[in-house]
């Protein structure tokens, strides 16, 4: 008999982010949960999935000090995830146990773990949905007091059709919670443009407007270049159980007409999974499983989930392709 290792290097690591995370909360991680002491087996569950609680773990789970359930599970999914035939059939029944049980998961793989001018995806989403759920019930109440108070005529202006509007910003909860909660290095590579370049993007940029001296004096920085932004959007074609975001970007001489050809373009992207598969060859969400024609849907909450933040993420990826053209083109501002 022989001591073996209790985590792997990947895993070691998304502990850590995780601990890293949530640090000083009122949350805390526990290491390889087995599932039975997470869910109780109900009438009408199979043996296989009573004997799946008992012998199969989560890598990790999060708590909250006041609750004695679980409210977050995290799996660290390496090559096997994908080409293992007994590894993926595990999974997938761990994904509709969860899915029943309405438990967030969230499937980690290496690119989550990356550090990003200081900060994984990781630990932003982490940190991201632990303020989701400090803040939000109070923005939404805020939002229906101030909807209370719009006339008729109010709401006139928002009108599509018949009992369709657009929802004005200012009671746009999620469109508010992302400007206060931005992806934290878009505002860093924001002021590296404009430090570095003249290049300024001013919507990110208000961003990360705030108090620290260096932000203050970059902000003041007479811009040579302005970037045109079409987006951040969330792509509404299909992409079956995952969500595209994009955004386009044009980079033209500073009071030069939008209309003109730019002297760079891109395009930033990111494909966000919603959800996970319930059975073999699923495909999108609306699917139900063919053997107990249960539907669900499983996946991270909505405030750590990738696939909300995403139209940020390409944000980000599209300026910095805005900064590596200008590397090689521009020369440094003095």
């Amino acid at each position: 008999m022989e001591l073996r290792a209790f985590e792997n290097q990947s895993e070691k690591r998304t502990r850590r982010i995780i601990e890293i995370a949530t640090r000083d909360t009122v949350y805390w991680v526990n290491a390889k949960t087995r599932l039975e002491d997470v869910f109780a087996p109900s009438e009408g569950d199979s043996n296989r999935e009573r004997s799946f609680l008992r012998y199969a773990h989560f890598d990790y789970t999060l708590h909250r000090q006041s609750s004695s359930e679980a409210i977050w599970a995290f799996e660290f999914d390496g090559p096997g995830h994908t080409s293992d035939p007994d590894v993926i059939r595990r999974d997938l029944l761990k994904n509709r146990i969860c899915a029943r049980a309405n438990l967030p998961l969230l499937r980690i793989e290496d690119d989550l773990l990356a550090a990003i001018d200081g900060i994984s995806l990781l630990e932003w989403l982490i940190r991201r949905w632990m303020i989701h759920e400090k803040i939000m019930p109070r923005m939404i109440e805020g939002r229906d007091r101030a909807a209370a108070d719009y006339s008729e005529q109010d709401w006139g202006e928002f009108k599509v059709t018949d009992g369709i509007f657009i929802t004005p910003p200012e009671l746009d909860v999620n469109f508010l919670f992302d400007l206060t909660n931005p992806y934290p290095p878009l505002p860093k590579v924001s002021l590296r443009l404009l430090r570095d370049y003249g290049i300024r993007e001013g919507m990110s940029l208000e961003l990360g407007s705030d108090n620290r001296e260096d932000s203050v004096q970059c902000l003041a920085t007479e811009a040579i270049w302005d970037i045109s932004t079409g987006g951040p959007l969330p792509d509404l074609n299909s992409y079956g159980l995952h969500s595209r975001s994009y955004c386009d970007v044009q980079l033209r001489r500073a009071g030069q007409d939008w209309l003109s050809e730019p002297a760079f373009e891109a395009t930033g992207e990111y494909l966000a999974r919603v959800a996970y598969p319930l059975f073999s060859n699923q495909r999108t969400l609306c699917e139900t499983d063919p053997e107990t024609r249960e539907f669900g849907v499983c996946g991270p909450p909505y405030g750590g989930s990738l696939w909300a933040a995403g139209p940020m993420i390409a944000w980000y990826r599209a300026l910095r392709e805005v900064e590596k053209w200008a590397a090689k083109n521009l020369p440094r501002v003095a």
